[in-house]
């Protein structure tokens, strides 16, 4: 419940995600009968790759520090300074 992805599920998706680990833990454990059933929950909860670009889901952007606009100036010798 800590990946990127799980951010996009409800409480009313639980009995959906249990079911898939189980079906993934049954193709660990070597039952491979199963094997496309279990893809197509994966993907139906957007786990797969492919799950996650049907929904147009992307992982979060990391935090850039946004650029500070410059305002322009009210006189374009504002910037210079007087010597002494």
């Amino acid at each position: 419940m800590h990946a990127w992805f799980a951010s996009h599920w409800t409480p009313d998706d639980l009995p959906g995600l249990r079911l898939t680990i189980q079906l993934y833990d049954q193709v660990e454990r070597g039952d491979f009968r199963r094997v496309t059933e279990c893809r197509q929950h994966m993907d139906g909860y957007g786990i797969t790759p492919k799950g996650q670009q049907d929904r147009r889901w992307s992982p979060p952007k990391t935090q850039e520090r946004p650029e500070v606009a410059e305002t322009p100036a009210a006189s374009p010798y504002e910037h210079l300074r007087a010597v002494v």
